[in-house]
């Protein structure tokens, strides 16, 4: 039976874009059939892995503008494509847009995985509430924190957002060859941070807190997004240029996470992010916004600390002690207790097709 991968967002550098792309390779290489479906002009770069990898991408355009135009052009993509599953991705009730043009389709199976614990759009949310719930048959989240929020009292299973555990491994030879490139000396304590720049991450809140803080710490900033010009000219306008470095977006976070010495999560909400799992994998020191669900500590070591307090932030950073020695204990003690708790991605996999089938014999 055909699987069709759909997020609601632009596959590109985010993590549900993570998530479909490391499940449609891993079910793939299991001999399951399936496509990836992105809300928008996809990434080349992941466009063209999964196309290497005989995945077919498919980009609809309309999804936020005309909704209607992306509903009907998604149906005959269904139609057309003899999708047997569909596995939409997002956070909200708008997912019943992609489980509408399924039931059209006559589409059986139509499974909503919640990756958040919020949304940008809390009155859509409300309104297409009884439109999701019509359509829906199987619900997943990335945690229980997640799919509490989106499903409220229906049954949920719980998936988690696994990684490559092996690939987030801490490495010193890399470390020292990054930071060197970067020209970051290393007695420099670095703050790191890896998102999408817009509100809900919050990058802000870490140029405020690297302003406040003496030349011996630098901040250094993972991805890309709707602020990130605004934050660049934030970071200008503070003169700190000496002290913030933009990498933009990289194919290679799991090698920069190296370059860090504690990695700060300041989001206002959050369900389950790739970006707190790699970094515990890489055994980072792991500071995040109290806003977080509590789920997301799954080595007992994250610190969860309030956004209205930034002088507790610097506090916490400063009397961090820094060794590299317990970083590699970490980096291997975290991955042990990841892989444990179901974030490994093979095993997700695993769980995934057990689900699907599971769906299969329903009907």
């Amino acid at each position: 039976m055909k699987i069709l991968l759909a997020s609601t967002v632009k596959l590109e550098a985010n993590g549900i874009s993570k998530f479909v792309v490391n499940l449609a390779l891993e079910l793939n290489k299991n001999g399951k059939a399936v496509e990836v479906l992105s809300a928008g002009k996809a990434d080349d770069n992941i466009k063209n892995q999964l196309e290497q990898n005989n995945i077919k991408v498919i980009e609809i355009i309309d999804r936020t503008k005309k909704p209607i135009s992306y509903l009907l052009k998604l149906k005959n993509v269904l139609v057309e494509d003899n999708i047997g599953i569909l596995h939409v991705n997002g956070n909200s009730t708008t997912m019943a847009i992609e489980l509408l043009a399924a039931r059209l389709a006559h589409v059986k199976i139509r499974i909503a995985h919640s990756h958040n614990t919020t949304t940008d759009h809390p009155l859509l949310n409300k309104m297409l509430r009884p439109l999701f719930e019509k359509n829906v048959t199987g619900r997943l989240a990335c945690n229980r924190a997640a799919g509490k929020w989106l499903f409220e009292n229906k049954h949920f299973s719980v998936i988690p957002n696994g990684i490559y555990l092996n690939d987030y491994k801490f490495n010193s030879d890399l470390r020292r060859e990054l930071r060197a490139k970067l020209k970051i000396s290393n007695d420099s304590i670095v703050i790191g941070n890896v998102g999408y720049f817009n509100y809900q991450k919050n990058q802000e809140f870490l140029i405020d807190l690297i302003s406040k803080m003496n030349s011996k710490y630098k901040l250094v900033l993972i991805g890309s997004g709707t602020n990130f010009t605004k934050d660049k000219l934030m970071v200008k306008e503070k003169d700190l240029a000496d002290k913030v470095i933009f990498l933009g977006t990289v194919n290679n976070v799991n090698e920069y996470l190296n370059i860090f010495d504690v990695f700060v999560l300041p989001s206002r909400f959050e369900g389950q992010p790739f970006t707190l799992i790699e970094s515990m994998a890489n055994g980072l020191e792991t500071i995040v916004s109290d806003r977080i669900s509590k789920d997301t500590d799954l080595t007992n070591e994250v610190i969860y600390l309030s956004l209205n307090s930034i002088s507790s932030w610097m506090n916490t950073i400063q009397k961090n002690d820094f060794n590299y020695k317990k970083r590699m204990n970490n980096s291997v003690l975290y991955s042990k207790i990841l892989k444990s708790k179901g974030y490994d991605v093979e095993y997700n996999t695993k769980q995934m097709l057990k689900y699907y089938q599971g769906k299969e014999n329903e009907y």
